[in-house]
Order: structure tokens, then sequence, then C-alpha cells
């Protein structure tokens, strides 16, 4: 009860009464009194280890603590670096050059009987009794008499199935001339003429055939315009006779011209051409990537663009074919196009996007033994119509493939030699729970880690590392490790096992504990990397898949014993008065108590602050209040943690203010204690159950109304 009004229970009870009393006969009035009430407010635990965020706490095997640290400082995709496929345009005009005309064959035969009577019409004399004589010995036996200049007539060639006119690009007519008369024949005339208007194709001598015998001549046919129907004709040939051997006569026997028209390609036709690839071509196309020679391609992303544009007027199937190429599934990449007739005298145009993602791409070239190389067979056909259509060898069809946006999952073949520079600042949140202050650290225990996700052997160079404290200024790292080259390993593939290099930096190679009691909250870097220093040493066996990368990690283990002056722990608490078991309403004023309890053998100044909802100030609870260290034993260990009490006294304004508080923020300014002797001046080891714990209670007077 408060001092300023205590009541008995008679005055309680009188007072009752005297309140009835009052109330029969008076209208209401309300008075009121003081009272105190002790309540608990909040509590919090300065601790490491719920105050390390990035780093984790070991406890080691006497139960001090060992923070440790795993970060990345940087890492970049080597394989972007690398790997950097150039768009390829593979573009060519193609002529049909191989325009083809089908093959024709005929055999035209002279029997001995139908040489007799044309004889019999020739105005020569001596020929009509040589005719009149083979007639009338028929089935004898006899000489048979020289002739000469006599000829067997003509035979026609119908070829109006096929085409109406060509002018040919090459051909040839191939002719077995066989004799089956008794006697031979010499000095024969062939002539080879456009039966319309009879201009001349070709002539062929054939000097001697034997009897019962054959020859071959070929008759060259290139650069001859021929129509549909050709004269064959005989124009002259002699016999010696049977030299006045007896000889059987069979007016029966023959000579007999086989002739076969073959390999015509034609500069230009009118005709009814046959199916036919009238392109069929395998060529190469060699990137410049510089140095770096590949020989596969696994591609996550890629286009295939096709452009094709036709003067023939046919329809056209296009087949294009990436040679030692395969999509997703497996399937050779071969693209399937159908090219419409284009008009007289204009073109067709196709123009389409293939999808090739997935695709894997060999680019060794035709025979395997070339780089960036891709290899693409056209073939163009065209199908029987059987209409007359109007096509020259000038004709083109222009074929263009684009190979487009190769984004590589996976390549191979020699990388090439490069050099890289990476520079940058890295977050460095390791002692991020330190506020501010100086640590002195009696050791610190740091690897940096080169993990190499890429079949490239290579070297990685440190030019500078420096740390950098909002509070403390920079300091660079100094040292053996430092502006030398230290050697990279390449991962290895099937499966994919990255490489990690480790490289120990500690106080007695560098000056790491200086860097790291510095309290660095950032890391800037520079840092150089040279890939396959010395070449092609792997013999086109470099490898990099898509989510290959070098990372360079920073790996850290400091034993927490240490030197501290003014270093920094911040806690935030929830301290929301509303939310107590009582009534705030009727507070008018009192006293908060913030009870500590400290296991750390280190000197504390505590300041609380109390804010609101938006985070804005408040109330001042308490700044810079002594926080005694524990005491240390003999081993400069401390057994119990020390109680310090701070009271502060807040009247109604403060408490009106305090009332919006929401949470309170504790900061703790350590710095390490010197009472023991036996310790001073050592470094303080922490141990697992080091900590600060704060109790805030209250004793508030309330004020309390009563009617009467």
């Amino acid at each position: 009860m408060s001092k300023r009004f205590r009541l008995s229970l008679f005055g309680f009870l009188a007072l009752a009464v005297l309140s009835l009393s009052i109330h029969s006969c008076k209208k209401e009035a309300a008075t009121g009194w003081d009272t105190e009430m002790l309540l608990p407010l909040a509590t919090s635990s300065l601790s490491l280890t719920n105050l390390v965020k990035d780093s984790s706490i070991k406890v080691t095997s006497d139960n001090s603590l060992t923070l440790a640290y795993n970060s990345t400082l940087y890492e970049f995709n080597l394989a972007d670096q690398i790997i950097n496929i150039p768009d390829t345009s593979i573009g060519q005009k193609f002529n049909l050059s191989n325009l083809n005309l089908p093959n024709q064959r005929f055999d035209y035969r002279v029997s001995l009987g139908f040489l007799a009577r044309t004889m019999l019409q020739s105005p020569d004399g001596a020929t009509q009794f040589i005719g009149q004589f083979i007639l009338a010995q028929n089935g004898n036996t006899t000489a048979i008499p020289a002739l000469n200049n006599f000829s067997p007539g003509s035979f026609q060639f119908d070829a109006s199935a096929f085409f109406d006119s060509a002018v040919l690009a090459t051909g040839q007519a191939q002719i077995w001339a066989i004799n089956r008369l008794p006697v031979p024949v010499t000095d024969i005339t062939l002539e080879m003429r456009n039966t319309d208007d009879q201009s001349l194709i070709a002539t062929k001598y054939i000097p001697f055939i034997p009897s019962n015998d054959s020859v071959y001549v070929i008759i060259p046919l290139a650069g001859k315009k021929v129509k549909n129907q050709l004269d064959i004709n005989f124009v002259s040939m002699n016999t010696p006779g049977s030299s006045g051997a007896p000889v059987l006569v069979d007016t029966t026997n023959f000579i007999q011209m086989r002739m076969f028209i073959t390999s015509m390609t034609a500069q230009e036709a009118w005709a009814k051409f046959p199916t036919q690839n009238v392109i069929d071509i395998t060529e190469e196309v060699t990137q410049d990537i510089g140095d770096r020679k590949f020989t596969y391609v696994d591609a996550r992303q890629g286009e295939l663009h096709v452009f094709v544009t036709s003067s023939v007027e046919e329809q056209l199937y296009l087949e294009y074919t990436l040679v030692g190429a395969y999509d997703k599934n497996g399937q050779p990449i071969v693209q399937y196009t159908v090219v419409p007739p284009a008009p007289p005298g204009g073109t067709s145009t196709i123009d389409r996007i293939i999808d090739i993602s997935g695709s894997s791409i060999n680019l060794t070239g035709k025979d395997g033994s070339k780089f960036n190389t891709y290899t693409q067979r056209v073939v163009a056909r065209i199908d029987s119509s059987g209409i007359t259509r109007y096509i020259t060898a000038a004709d083109s069809l222009i074929v263009r493939y684009e190979i487009n946006n190769i984004a590589p999952n996976y390549i191979k073949g020699y990388a090439g030699r490069d050099t890289i520079v990476q520079t940058g600042t890295s977050a460095f949140g390791f002692l991020d729970m330190f506020k501010s202050g100086t640590l002195d650290l009696e050791d610190v225990n740091m690897n940096f880690t080169i993990e190499n996700g890429i079949g490239v052997d290579g070297a990685i160079k440190i030019n500078n590392l420096t740390a950098i404290s909002n509070t403390n200024g920079t300091k660079t790292l100094t040292g053996s490790i430092v502006g030398q080259p230290l050697s990279v390993n390449r991962a290895t593939d099937f499966p994919l096992t990255k490489a990690t290099t480790n490289f120990a930096v500690n106080k007695n190679n560098s000056n790491i504990k200086e860097l790291i009691s510095l309290l660095p909250n950032q890391i800037q870097y520079d840092v150089e990397v040279k890939t396959n220093l010395t070449g092609n040493n792997q013999t086109y066996n470099d490898f990099a898949y898509l989510e290959s990368n070098l990372k360079v990690g920073l790996n850290a283990e400091i034993p927490l014993s240490l030197i501290a002056n003014s270093l920094l722990l911040m806690d935030t608490i929830d301290f929301d008065l509303s939310q107590t078991n009582t009534n705030i309403n009727g507070i008018s004023d009192g006293i908060i108590n913030i009870i500590a309890q400290n296991k750390y053998p280190i000197d504390a100044r505590a300041t609380v602050i109390i804010i609101d909802e938006n985070w804005a100030v408040v109330d001042t609870l308490a700044s810079n209040q002594i926080i005694a260290a524990a005491d240390l034993n003999n081993s400069c260990k401390t057994d119990q943690a020390k109680r310090s009490k701070i009271s502060v006294y807040v009247d109604e304004d403060r408490l009106t203010n305090i009332k919006r508080g929401k949470k309170a923020i504790i900061v703790a300014d350590f710095s390490t204690a010197s009472g023991n002797p036996s310790c001073n001046g050592q470094y303080i080891k922490i141990y697992n159950d080091y900590k600060l714990d704060f109790t805030f209670t209250a004793k508030f007077n309330y004020k309390l109304n009563a009617k009467f």
C-alpha cells in the first residue's frame, strides 16, 4: 500500500458505511489513492551462440568456443567466359548443273536380203548386178564380190515421250555395231540429225567391222541441241567381199546397230523431267573462334533458320541434314522442306525457324579431323510430274541455313588460353554480431578454397585482398599467398567432379589475424585467372558444362581466445507493457529494474533504448551503465555469473512514452577485465556457457479510483 494513503480495516468499513449514506442523499463523487506493484517485463540473453548468423559456433573438447565461417568470396561462370559459340550462316547458290534427262535405247537391224533389194534400186548397174546375185545365191556357197559406197538407209529415233528439245551440257551416244554378214564391212559413216530441220548433231566414222564380230564407239553430245525426233543415217559403207573365197549366202544375216544415249544433263530443256536429285552436295563451314578448337557441343538452346529461294518451275523437295548432329531424342537433325514451283520468270521463297534445343553437334567435319566445323548435306529432288517444264542449268536454288543462339550445355575440345581478371567487393558477414570496437585474436586459421568446375587446367593469382570495416578502416592482406600464381586443378568428367584446391592462410604466412581483428564487413578483391598455361596438353579433352564455374571460397576457424576493447554486442527484444498481466492505464510512476547476470570475464557498459512499432526511439531507459565482468579463477575461467542491478525511476511523463514502446534494443560495450593479476594481459577464452542475461522488472505505483 502507498505511504501516502493507508487504510485500516476499521477505517475501510467506516468509509463504506459513509459511502452508502452519502449515496442515498447525494449525487455520486469519485476519489482515488496510489498503490505499488512489482511486475516482470522482459528478459534477454546476449550469447554468441544466438547472435552469430553467417558463421557457426563449434565447441571444442575443453568447452571453449571456435567460430567457423564458410562463405563464397566470389564466383563467376568460367564457362560463359570460354564457351561462346557465334552464330553461323551456311549459305550457297546452287544451279541445276545436274539436270538429268532420261537415258534412251534403241536397236536397228539391216538384213542381207534388205541390202540386196536396196541395191536393186541403185542407178549403178554394177550395184544392181550384185543385188540380183545375192538374192539368187541365197542358200548357196559362193564368193561375194567387193562393193563400195552402198548404204543401208536410215532409221528414226523418237523421244517425244520424254522431252521436246534440249541443249545438252553432257551426254553421249554409245554404239555397238554388230556385223552378222559373211563378209567384213569397212568405212562406215554415220550421221545423227534432228528430223525436223535435218540439222547435224554429230558424225561418226567406223573404219572396219569383221564378219561375225562387233565394235564399240562413242559419239559425244555435249553442247549439242537435240530434239525429240532424230534421224540416224548410214551415209555410206564398203565391203571387200569374200576376197574370192566361197562363203554361205544367207539373206537373213544382218548388220545391227545397238545405240544408248546416256549421261544427258541439260543446259536447258523443255522436258518431262524424271524423278531425280538435281542437287546433292555435302560441304563444310568452319567458324573462327580464335585459338579455341571445339570438337563437340551439346546445345541447351539453339535455332536452325532456313531460307530457300527457287527459280525452278517445278516443285522441289529439299532435304537438309546437319551431318553428325542429333536432336534431344537421339534422331539425326534432318529438315524436309517442300518448295513450290516458281512462277515463270519469278521465284518462290521459304523462310522457316526450327528449334534445335537439346541437340548434340559434331564439329569435326566430314573426315573427323577438323575443329569448329559444321557439316551439311543439301539434297534437292524433283519428282516426275509428267508435265513438260522449261528448266535451265541457270535456274537456281539459293539455300541459306543459319545456326543461331547456340547456348551450350556441354562443350569439348581445346578451350584456348585466357586471362580473366575479376575485381569487386564481397559482403563479409562473419563478425556482424560485433557492431564496433576492436578485437585482438590469439589465432586465425583460414583457407582459400578454389573450386573449379570446368575441365581446364589453370592458375589463380590474388593481386589484392583488402578488408574494409565501416568503423575501423581498411587493411590489405600481405604474405606468400598474395601476388603468386596458385595452380588450380581441372575438373574430371563422366560424372562431372569438381576439382578443389585449398591454400592455407594463417598468422605464420600472412597478416590475416590483423585483418580479421579489424572486424571487416566487406572484402575487396582483385583476382586474376589464367587457363591452359601450357597450351593444349590434354589433346582436345578440355570440357565445360553450362553450370561450370570457378568459385573462390573463404573458410575460417577462429578460436575465441581474445582481448576485447569497446566491442559492441547488440540484441533486440520485445518490450511491450500492454502484453504484461496488468492494466497499464492506471500506472502513475515507478522504478524499472535492469538486473544483469554476466558470466563473461569482460566488463560491459549497457545501453537500453525503447522503440515503437516504427522503430522510432521513445525513451533511453539506460545509457552506458556498467555491468561488471565475472571473476576469473586461477585458470582464467569464470565459475559463476556476476549480478549487477540498474534501477531507473520513471515519472508519469516518461511512462507515457514507454507505454508506446514495442521493442527494446540492448547494446553491450565489452572491454576485457583486468582485475585478476594472474590473467592480466592474456588472451581470454570464451566458453560455451558464457552469456550476459538481462531481466527487466518494474515496481509501479497505481492510482485506484472509487465511487462514493
